[in-house]
């Protein structure tokens, strides 16, 4: 995908760009939360929840993790979100920090999380990342794998640089 250029037929507004990355992490939902530690990059997957009403990305995560340490040495963070299935990728930067918020908790909160936390929402190990986020940049690709590689060798036959859907580069602050 990194050899692809912009789509210009179809060119979005910024506004309906910044709407399209948030539309696209609510969908995949399932993404890499990378922090430092240290000098080593850490990354693991998280159940984000995207809110573009309230300019955020919130999670739910497990003090036992020592993500709560490491974003409070570190604020600075990225999240990977890729649905390869469907071609669509987002990287976000910017700021987490964790939030004491049991309402935000109970707001959060699914049976799905019981698999991590069998206490149930009141076990004490539970924390809240909210994620700011600065700036985003999104690949919205063809869904079709066979419409990729027929766009692949029909790139390689005439020479021309493979598009692949519309890639941008967004603020989000």
């Amino acid at each position: 995908m990194g050899q692809s250029t912009p789509s210009t037929s179809n060119e979005r507004t910024t506004a309906e760009a910044i709407d399209r990355a948030w539309e696209l992490m609510g969908d995949i939902r399932i993404c890499m939360l990378v922090t430092r530690e240290g000098e080593t990059l850490r990354g693991r997957p998280m159940d984000a929840h995207p809110s573009q009403e309230e300019g955020c990305i919130w999670f739910l995560a497990d003090r036992r993790g020592h993500k709560d340490e490491e974003l409070m040495r570190n604020p600075q963070a990225m999240l990977a979100f890729a649905h390869p299935g469907r071609n669509d990728f987002v990287s976000v930067s910017g700021e987490a920090e964790i939030v004491e918020d049991r309402a935000k908790i109970d707001a959060l909160w699914s049976d799905m999380n019981k698999a991590f936390w069998p206490e149930g929402k009141t076990d004490p190990s539970i924390c809240v990342v909210r994620f700011l986020p600065e700036r985003a940049e999104y690949w919205d690709g063809p869904s079709s794998s066979i419409m990729v590689a027929l766009k692949m060798a029909a790139a390689r036959m005439t020479g021309r640089p493979t598009d692949l859907g519309e890639n941008r580069k967004v603020p989000l602050d």
